[in-house]
């Protein structure tokens, strides 16, 4: 048989599949939603500082006209104080440098360094003209200071809903679970009863689950062969027993089963109270050559069908072979109690049998031992035969042990 390592139960296997499929799910959107709201925040970001160069350039025009440096540096420092901008430079024509503001840089692995890279890595560049004569031009780098706060509510929005999609996918395992042990339950305790106590007359009852009622529909036919089967085998069996412990003509118990009876009544408690008889037919042979042997077989049934409904509920009567029939008498108390049996048996052998149109008259002769003047069931089987051959000697065809022998 095939050793079993490892066994992962099903929950196991559901927790596992429906985890990698949430973890592909959620990476897939969650890399679809960074895509388009970085595009988005880029292009927001991006038009927002064009707007502000835009808006800045014509704000500066005349003093860069006029070369005006004190006011190009104040309206600068106005702009970057209130807006978010990295840094500013005018230049004129000849780009030389007319006024210049750059913030301090944050630190090189900040958020904001990082936002500023995606989204402010190239300036909004903004010629300045005046009646179509080019005097200048503003380059403006914004930053990511107003970007930095949202970025992080994004990231606790994107936590936030894993944690919600984890706790719903564990509820849906459970849930699913929960159902799914639920079904298959039953299937689990009438296995269990069956394999204890060998009940085929179970049944599984209808499930909810297409694929568990398919399941339970085949195994309920399968229980149904088994059934029938087992009471097929059960009837062989018994059938096979009955055979085996029965004689075939008179169907009464046969020599093995008398003596497996005998023995276990010898070894118990009422041994003492326990009489042998042993039946022998008187005229047998005669009957056979007679009649022939399928009247002598109509002697031997209705020889067994009389002395069987002439004896006592609990005594024990048997076909040894041929002609001989064995009796295995309880509940005597008094010797004077085998006389009143013997008598009573052997007047049921008074009527003639019909066989054929004709009489056939038998009798028998009866030998009787007790149980308790026996060593062993070999010596009371002894007894009772050798009192048998002594019985068909006296008229009243019956004799007692000579140990016991009140006649």
């Amino acid at each position: 048989m095939k050793k079993i390592n490892s066994i992962t139960s099903l929950q196991q296997l559901f927790k596992r599949s429906q985890l990698t499929i949430f973890i592909l799910t959620f990476t897939s959107c969650t890399i679809i939603f960074a895509v388009i709201s970085t595009y988005t925040m880029e292009t927001y970001a991006n038009r927002n500082l064009h707007i502000l160069s835009e808006a800045l350039g014509e704000r500066i025009q005349p003093a860069v006209v006029f070369k005006d440096q004190i006011t190009i540096t104040q309206i600068l420092a106005e702009y970057s104080e209130q807006y978010p901008i990295r840094s500013i430079q005018v230049l004129d024509n000849q780009n030389n440098a007319l006024a210049q503001i750059k913030h301090t840089e944050s630190p090189t692995f900040s958020s904001q360094v990082i936002l500023d890279h995606l989204f402010f890595n190239q300036p909004a560049t903004i010629n300045i003209q005046h009646d179509q004569e080019n005097y200048g031009k503003l380059i403006v780098y914004g930053n990511s200071s107003a970007l930095v706060s949202f970025f992080y509510k994004l990231l606790l929005g994107l936590a936030l809903g894993f944690l919600m999609m984890l706790a719903v996918l564990f509820w849906s395992v459970s849930t699913l679970y929960q159902h799914l042990m639920k079904s298959l339950q039953p299937i689990v305790e009438t296995a269990q009863m069956i394999s204890e106590e060998k009940n085929y007359q179970l049944r599984l009852a209808d499930s909810d689950i297409q694929e568990f009622q398919e399941l339970n529909i085949a195994f309920n036919e399968l229980l149904e062969k088994i059934h029938t089967s087992s009471q097929q085998l059960q009837t062989e069996n018994i059938k096979l027993s009955h055979q085996a412990h029965h004689d075939e003509l008179t169907q009464l118990p046969n020599r093995h089963y008398f003596y497996q009876t005998l023995f276990n009544l010898f070894d118990s408690k009422h041994r003492e109270h326990i009489a042998l008889f042993f039946i022998d037919n008187n005229n047998f042979k005669d009957i056979n050559d007679q009649y022939g042997h399928l009247a002598g077989d109509a002697v031997l049934q209705e020889m067994a069908k009389r002395l069987k409904s002439n004896l006592r509920q609990n005594d024990f009567i048997t076909r040894l072979g041929g002609d001989e029939f064995a009796i295995i008498v309880h509940n005597i108390q008094q010797p004077q109690q085998l006389a009143s049996i013997c008598e009573h048996l052997l007047s049921c052998s008074k009527a003639p049998l019909i066989f054929e149109k004709s009489e056939i008259h038998f009798s028998f002769s009866i030998g009787i031992a007790f149980a308790k003047n026996a060593t062993s069931p070999e010596e009371l089987i002894t007894q009772a035969d050798s009192a048998m051959y002594r019985a068909k000697t006296l008229p009243h065809h019956w004799f007692i042990s000579p140990n016991l022998n009140n006649t």
